[in-house]
């Protein structure tokens, strides 16, 4: 997918002026990468990343080389926007999920075009207030010390944040495995919960597909 017209749909960039839009195009610079492909790291140059295609996921390596995941960016989002404004990636990879297309927009090329289109910045720190609480929300996830209270919370959310009568199941945005990871618990655990949950009658689950039960999480209310 290299029709760069798609850049205009992405929130980031879909208030922008039409001499903005233009100059954005002749700014792009297009990659696909295959699924466990390292698409940044440290060693990276300080870039802004658009999902147009696939998905990846964000991690941060502890100290003792295990994975945390912070995030899974989607057709239409974005990352290593902090990277553009002086601040240093010391510890932060993404690694495609799926098939995945991005465009780059580099660090100097971005500050041009917010020469050009200052909605740009606006637009950059409304939606970077909403990955915030984003954050601050997996931040409090981490905090339960239990794996089913981590996994009713974590599933509560989803469903408020997507679910619509034409829409059921839901749907895990990343596997079993990352999820543990974004959890801060270990897959075997989180399988478990998922049985047991299941067992309870609280869910039905096919794979990713979630059916959340009227009975969901009665023990936790």
């Amino acid at each position: 997918m290299k029709n760069k017209d798609y850049i205009h749909r992405v929130p980031l960039f879909n208030d922008l002026s039409n001499e903005g839009k233009e100059y954005l195009k002749s700014l792009l610079h297009h990659k696909t990468f295959n699924k466990g492909d390292l698409i940044f790291s440290p060693n990276s140059q300080d870039e802004l990343i658009i999902v147009v295609l696939g998905q990846l996921k964000v991690y941060k390596l502890n100290k003792d080389g295990k994975e945390h995941i912070i995030r899974i960016i989607g057709a239409g989002d974005y990352g290593g926007e902090n990277y553009l404004f002086d601040l240093e990636n010391t510890s932060v990879y993404g690694i495609a999920l799926t098939k995945t297309e991005v465009y780059f927009l580099y660090k100097a090329d971005f500050h041009k075009l917010l020469k050009i289109d200052h909605q740009v910045r606006q637009n950059l720190l409304n939606l970077n207030a909403k990955k915030s609480v984003e954050l601050e929300r997996q931040a409090q996830l981490l905090l339960f010390y239990r794996v089913d209270t981590k996994l009713v919370a974590y599933l509560e959310d989803l469903y408020n944040d997507t679910y619509n009568e034409e829409e059921n199941p839901i749907t895990l945005p990343m596997s079993l495995k990352d999820l543990a990871s974004y959890l801060g618990t270990s897959a075997e655990s989180l399988s478990r919960c998922f049985k047991d949950f299941e067992t309870k009658g609280w869910i039905e689950r096919h794979h990713r597909k979630i059916i959340i039960k009227p009975a969901f999480g009665e023990e936790f209310k």
